[in-house]
């Protein structure tokens, strides 16, 4: 106690122990009396918080906007190749029934004429310089088969002369019996590529 009789107090420090004493008790008060996750309105100013403050997903999503105005049209592509009736397909196709109708297409083709094993397709334009490929199809036809060949009417070079349709528009299609001995009617596809 004497040795407490000696200190004198000065303003200054009576000053910095009043500020310690607030400042600890408004820490331990706060910390004590507010429960967790309690801020509100009273604590926090209406728009002082920003979207950074929060969480992903914490927000809600607002209504869409109005739609934007449409940019420019962007430059028109280059034309794709002729396909053989002119069109800018790059390829046509067919699948025939062995009875000579036609089961599907790309659209455009014909049948000119069917008899046994013989088919002729119309394309419309000429093909004598295309890829003609054919090939064995199963539109209503199960039976067993043989080779399927395939090419251009027109009496060409490249073509054969075909009683009907006898011109570079047309294709000839011959389906073969199982044993590749005779003629067979069989469904077939043809595609005309170029």
């Amino acid at each position: 106690m004497r040795h407490l009789r000696n200190i004198r107090i000065r303003p200054g420090t009576a000053l910095a122990a009043a500020a310690l004493f607030l400042a600890l008790g408004g820490v331990s008060y706060a910390a004590t009396t507010l429960p967790r996750n309690s801020v509100t309105t009273v604590q926090v100013k209406d728009h002082s918080l920003l979207a950074k403050d929060f969480k992903a997903g914490q927000l809600p999503r607002g209504p869409a906007g109005p739609a934007g105005a449409a940019g420019p049209a962007g430059p028109a592509g280059p034309a794709g190749p002729a396909g053989p009736g002119g069109s800018a397909a790059a390829s046509q196709w067919i699948l025939v029934n062995p009875n000579g109708s036609i089961a599907a297409q790309s659209g455009g083709l014909s049948i000119t004429t069917h008899t046994t094993g013989t088919y002729i397709v119309n394309f419309g334009a000429a093909v004598d310089s295309k890829l003609i490929l054919a090939s064995p199809g199963v539109a209503n036809d199960n039976a067993p088969r043989g080779e399927v060949i395939a090419g251009p009417c027109g009496g060409t070079a490249t073509g054969e002369t075909c009683t009907t349709g006898n011109d570079t528009s047309h294709v000839i299609v011959q389906t073969y019996n199982g044993a590749n001995t005779a003629l067979a009617d069989h469904s077939f596809y043809l595609a005309v590529i170029g």
